[in-house]
């Protein structure tokens, strides 16, 4: 008998023990420190970021068209699209000139500053707009006084380039629209390199994002859509722009009708984090053969 108390007291007491293991504080091994330091990193970091949303595209047509260049009637969508997401800068290619600039800032409620490139040997111009916080909004502390636009002379053709501060704890921002040959490799080799060494010239303390359509044929996977005349030079030029930048938009999907990626957002590789890649489908209007890229990421204070 005295056997099976004894037996009866064992299990009461692990079962006692058990208990108290499991309300006692965890265990501190490697993983679990690692975790909460990292978690507790994140949190931290996340309260001294700031968001900058950019936004590229080519509001351009099909080679169908009478007008390959943007349409007039096309800008209120595209504003609708730029105020819908909330974009600080936006980077726009195909437009027509400094009229249609002027009425897609009025479609944008002057809520934008703006600027469109020498025209150079070209029919068409890229566009650069930059939120306008000279009213102390939310996202902003009349900071865009440093607002300042200016041409990037890139081979026989020219881009668009803005330089702002987001807010005044963080880096001045230099945001580059581009937009290179469509039919030319070698062309688009010279380009990329010349927006490449303008950008990398003039930030030093800056920090540069190069978008737009660089209508770089970097895949082979479906080679009935290459419209290239020599794939070597896109990828040397590729290559060229990632050894000073981030492809930011990688994973986010193709960007025109035909399922190319050819629109793009680069910028910083390790001082600012991604924080959101989209392709926003379904808001292009007539017959535009792109679609929007929106890049989000966390800016560091200083």
């Amino acid at each position: 008998m005295w056997l099976k108390f004894l037996l009866g007291a064992c299990f009461v007491l692990s079962l006692l023990g058990a208990l108290v293991l499991e309300l006692g504080p965890p265990r501190a091994d490697a993983g679990s420190r690692g975790d909460i330091r990292d978690v507790s990193d994140k949190i931290d970091r996340g309260q001294d970021a700031r968001s900058l949303r950019l936004l590229t595209w080519n509001i351009g047509n099909g080679e169908l068209e009478a007008e390959t260049r943007a349409h007039a009637e096309d800008l209120l969508a595209v504003a609708g699209v730029i105020m819908d997401n909330d974009a600080d800068a936006v980077a726009l290619q195909e437009l027509t000139g400094e009229d249609q600039l002027k009425l897609l800032l009025t479609h944008l409620k002057n809520h934008y500053r703006g600027y469109v490139c020498s025209r150079g040997k070209g029919d068409r111009v890229e566009a650069v707009l930059v939120r306008d916080r000279s009213d102390g909004s939310e996202r902003g502390d009349r900071s865009d006084r440093s607002l300042r636009f200016s041409d990037v002379p890139a081979g026989d053709r020219f881009a668009a380039a803005a330089t702002f501060r987001l807010h005044q704890d963080v880096p001045e921002i230099v945001f580059i629209s581009a937009h290179a040959d469509a039919f030319s490799a070698s062309r688009r080799r010279t380009f990329a390199a010349d927006v490449v060494d303008w950008a990398r010239s003039r930030t030093k303390n800056e920090l540069a994002f190069v978008a737009g359509d660089f209508n770089f044929e970097v895949s082979t996977r479906n080679k009935t859509n290459l419209f290239t005349d020599d794939a070597k030079h896109d990828s040397e030029s590729y290559a060229y722009l990632l050894k000073y930048f981030r492809d930011l938009g990688l994973d986010a999907g193709e960007t025109s009708i035909n399922d190319r990626r050819i629109d793009y957002v680069f910028g910083p590789g390790e001082t600012v984090s991604l924080r959101r890649a989209e392709v926003l489908r379904g808001v292009a209007v007539g017959r535009m053969d792109h679609l929007p890229l929106l890049v989000e990421v966390a800016l560091w204070s200083l």
